[in-house]
């Protein structure tokens, strides 16, 4: 996985966070289409994911893909618990994480590293919280073997991820993959069945499975309308990044992508 492409990707995400007023960047969840803001819509995509996850004061949590640091500084604020650790690929997004709880005591930890060679110890980490990351993925197997080494006997990985039980339909977009420019994809898509077959072989149980389509489209709908409030020429700088929305929120329309959030206990 390029850092060169991927930055590249990801670079609108916070162009649209900046312009928006955003604290993270994730697809959201809506229970009803047109209850609540974008930004309310991505903080319930974390508590719908997190479910009834055990997280107390002494507690290691480790968010895998943590981008500019949004749900690693909800979970804190929300769970207090002993360490929150927000890792992510490329340094820009730790970079932007940092400036956000600059000069702060009380605080998550951000990192630059790789999901496929977690930089932590055995058995360290009570939770692993991953979201709309592991598409990127190319050896998802290796990543979740990866969570299993780090977490505790009976830690949870929380997962959520855009997902196709259609995958020679998207086969053609992995050769944007090396593109430089907003428009690649490094994408790496599994289905949902994928996943638990993977959860089962790498020594996981899985306590709770959501296929959420309906209401990350939902959400989407509800982010673009806000986007669409501003204009088209507000839209620079991401507009390349709008369009994207608006083809992730028709296939999953159409369900030829789906979104599916996993709440698996390392056995």
């Amino acid at each position: 996985m390029s850092q060169r492409t991927l930055e590249a990707h990801y670079r609108p995400n916070w162009e649209i966070a900046q312009a928006h007023g955003l604290t993270g960047y994730n697809c959201g969840y809506a229970e009803r289409r047109g209850c609540g803001t974008f930004s309310e819509h991505q903080q319930s995509l974390v508590w719908r994911l997190l479910g009834d996850t055990v997280i107390d004061d002494t507690a290691t949590v480790l968010d895998v893909g943590c981008g500019i640091g949004g749900p690693s500084g909800w979970i804190f604020k929300r769970y207090h618990p002993g360490r929150v650790i927000g890792l992510d690929y490329l340094g820009s997004n730790v970079q932007a994480a940092e400036e956000r709880w600059r000069g702060r005591v009380d605080r998550p930890i951000f990192l630059q590293g790789d999901a496929h060679r977690l930089p932590l110890d055995d058995a360290s980490v009570d939770v692993i919280f991953n979201l709309e990351s592991a598409l990127h993925y190319a050896e998802k197997d290796v990543f979740i073997r990866e969570c299993r080494r780090l977490l505790k006997p009976g830690g949870t990985l929380c997962l959520g991820d855009i997902t196709t039980h259609k995958k020679l339909l998207f086969a053609p977009v992995s050769l944007l993959n090396k593109l430089p420019s907003q428009f690649n994809s490094n994408v790496h898509l599994w289905s949902g069945c994928d996943y638990k077959d993977a959860f089962r072989q790498h020594g996981f149980e899985v306590l709770r499975h959501e296929e959420a389509s309906g209401p990350i489209a939902d959400s989407l709908a509800d982010g673009l309308q806000e986007i669409k409030r501003y204009g088209w020429r507000a839209s620079r700088g991401f507009r390349g990044r709008t369009l994207f929305l608006y083809a992730l929120q028709f296939f999953m329309k159409k369900g030829q992508l789906t979104y599916d959030l996993f709440r698996a206990v390392r056995k």
